[in-house]
């Protein structure tokens, strides 16, 4: 099995789990007057504070009840003199209040005039100067499996932090997989760390740039780093769904094992999509695809793809079912793999 230099790798594990200490680590959230109202289908009336809507479920919290969790096409309308973030199916914003209007009607009054907009076309909901730290959503899991016969023992770490602003998101990823080979050859190690920047410059089109590091030892990778630069439109955004596409380009680094280093110019071609689901069970499915043909190396193609599940079990925590597909064809060291395939199964939490 090709090994990696144990200081890169010890580098890169090191530098994994300052990331997960610095999120695990919280601060308290600025709190506000509860004093927004929401109605629902049956004519109840709670009143609370609206702390976003996301993904076709409104977070909404109270003082009697906790935080609430309510689906978006389950209410009649919400009233807030807070001001909020809307944007609505066809990337539309809109910065204001939102005050009392007719049943299944979001009306939000801005510096120009009340803009009313059904419910059905509104799919975020953000607040306007809040804390940094209730700006932050994301998810850590974590799964671990052992096979006795083969005496292989498998560890995988995943986190995903969104921080989110008017037009504006930057999220941070870490996976890392950890295996135990049962045969005498020790580990084979596979994690990135990508921190991403995406921006909506116009109503339904993005630009979006990211840098990325990565090691895989069954590719032969010791450490590849990457930025990338990419745009492109959203073209499904409802509160079932979300589908976008993007082109760009990508330059990296890549320290092969065994060999030289080398620096590489690839274009890269992305394709995300999500559904999701609030009806007991909560599900979320996830795909993402990412295409690299080489511009320095002609007939080099890299792919990666990412899928998975989550069934929520109980509040905030989940069970998920990942699939992931590394392919490269030319792989810095011509006797490593081309491909790395894998399939995790984690238990882990939402905030």
């Amino acid at each position: 099995m090709l090994r990696p230099r144990p200081l890169a790798r010890h580098r890169l594990w090191v530098a994994f789990a300052a990331i997960w200490i610095i999120l695990g680590t919280s601060l308290p959230i600025e709190a506000r007057d509860k004093t927004d109202v929401v109605t629902l289908g049956n004519g109840d009336r709670i009143t609370g504070e609206v702390k976003a809507l996301e993904r076709g479920r409104l977070e909404y919290s109270t003082d009697d009840a906790g935080t609430l969790y309510l689906e978006w096409d389950k209410l009649v309308s919400v009233v807030s003199t807070q001001h909020f973030e809307v944007v609505t199916t066809d990337g539309r914003r809109f910065l204001g209040s939102l005050t009392p209007s007719a049943a299944k009607t979001v009306t939000v009054t801005t510096m120009t005039g009340p803009v009313p907009l059904t419910m059905a076309e509104v799919t975020v909901i953000r607040p306007i100067g809040a804390s940094f730290w209730s700006r932050l959503d994301g998810t850590f899991d974590v799964g671990y499996s052992y096979t006795r016969s083969s005496g292989i023992g498998q560890l995988n770490l995943n986190s995903d932090t969104l921080f989110s602003k008017p037009a504006s998101r930057v999220r941070l990823t870490v996976s890392a997989t950890r295996i135990d080979n049962g045969d005498g050859t020790g580990r084979d190690d596979r994690g990135t760390v990508e921190l991403s920047y995406l921006r909506y410059r116009w109503t339904e089109w993005f630009v979006a740039g990211a840098t990325r590091f990565e090691t895989n030892e069954s590719l032969g990778i010791e450490l590849r780093s990457q930025a990338s630069v990419a745009v492109g439109p959203r073209l499904v955004n409802s509160n079932r769904a979300q589908l976008a596409v993007a082109a760009g380009v990508v330059g990296n680094d890549e320290r092969g094992v065994g060999v030289e280093s080398t620096r590489n110019l690839e274009g890269l071609f992305l394709f995300n999509s999500s559904y999701y689901t609030y009806d007991r069970p909560k599900t979320n499915f996830d795909f993402t695809l990412q295409y690299y043909p080489s511009i320095t190396n002609p007939g080099r193609h890299r792919l990666q793809l990412d899928a998975g599940v989550k069934r929520e079990i109980f509040k905030d925590f989940y069970v998920s079912l990942n699939v992931y597909d590394s392919y490269d064809n030319k792989p810095p060291n011509p006797a490593a793999n081309t491909n790395d395939f894998g399939i995790v199964t984690s238990v882990g939490w939402s905030y």
